[in-house]
């Protein structure tokens, strides 16, 4: 068992998921009383377990020092994250996890991005970038 067991497990779950949807609002007018809630995503089961177990890697894995991913990503030269046309292909794990981190915390403030990254294809890379890494 490796350490990346637990987010390469969910690889299969992961795979022809639909990853989730926007939730839109509506029903509501948009007046002072009846306000209507700002959109959001609403994701799917795999990719919360997804999410959860990249925060349970970088708490199980002080070693990485994944709370500076930001600062790991840019070292390697990733200063700006384009989810279509990122090569992962030569990321070591450690720059594969920062990228992943960076999606995860991302979503915190800029609702959506955890869903693009997916359906850009780019976590899935990730994924089978550390697949190849494990090997």
């Amino acid at each position: 068992m490796t350490k990346f067991n637990e987010l390469l497990e969910l690889e299969k779950a992961l795979n022809g998921d639909k990853f989730g949807e926007w939730v839109v609002d509506n029903k509501h007018k948009g007046t002072k009383d009846d306000p209507i809630h700002l959109p959001f995503p609403n994701y799917t089961e795999a990719v919360d377990k997804f999410m959860n177990a990249v925060y349970k890697f970088i708490e199980n894995n002080p070693d990485y020092n994944l709370y500076n991913y930001s600062e790991i990503l840019e070292q390697k030269g990733y200063n700006h994250i384009d989810l279509k046309t990122i090569d992962v292909s030569n990321m070591d794990d450690k720059c594969i996890m920062a990228l992943l981190v960076y999606l995860v915390r991302g979503e915190r403030f800029c609702d959506g991005l955890i869903l693009s990254a997916f359906e850009a294809g780019t976590v899935q890379k990730c994924l089978k970038r550390l697949k190849e890494i494990q090997a």
